[in-house]
């Protein structure tokens, strides 16, 4: 079984300082080339070490690591495109490749990133809530 871990830059803005590797050996060996001699980064799991990694844990980093780090995009998909489920969905994704790189229609505008807001977190969790029909008590706020 594949066992995917990722790691970032944690000194200001990743940008393009990050890596998903096969394995812990191969991730430390690359942070060392590309990211700090001295193995200073924040790293993880991709996914979790009962099962192969799936969509939802890209989509999970896409929402989480990305953002958080400051990850630049088209570093995220080069380099989520070596698990298999990811290559798979590009592959057979129903938009041209092209749309999965950068490609804003306003590269001169930069919109910085909303701060934490717990209502925010209230609201997305009653908004699910209700689109499942459940009770709101599955998250803290």
């Amino acid at each position: 079984m594949q066992n995917w871990f990722w790691a970032a830059r944690n000194t200001g803005p990743a940008g393009d300082a990050f890596i998903v590797e096969n394995g812990k050996d191969a991730l430390w060996a690359r942070v060392r080339r590309e990211i700090s001699a001295d193995e200073n980064c924040s790293w993880n799991a991709v996914h979790p070490k009962e099962r192969e990694p799936g969509l939802e844990d890209i989509l999970n980093m896409m929402f989480t690591v990305v953002p958080t780090y400051r990850v630049n995009h088209n570093q995220f998909v080069f380099e989520m495109a070596k698990i298999p489920a990811f290559a798979r969905f590009l592959r057979n994704a129903p938009n041209d490749l092209a749309n999965y790189v950068s490609n804003s229609a306003f590269p001169e505008v930069l919109i910085p990133l909303e701060a934490y807001s717990p209502d925010a977190t209230k609201k997305l969790g009653a908004i699910a809530s209700s689109t499942l029909g459940i009770d709101d008590d599955w998250f803290e706020y």
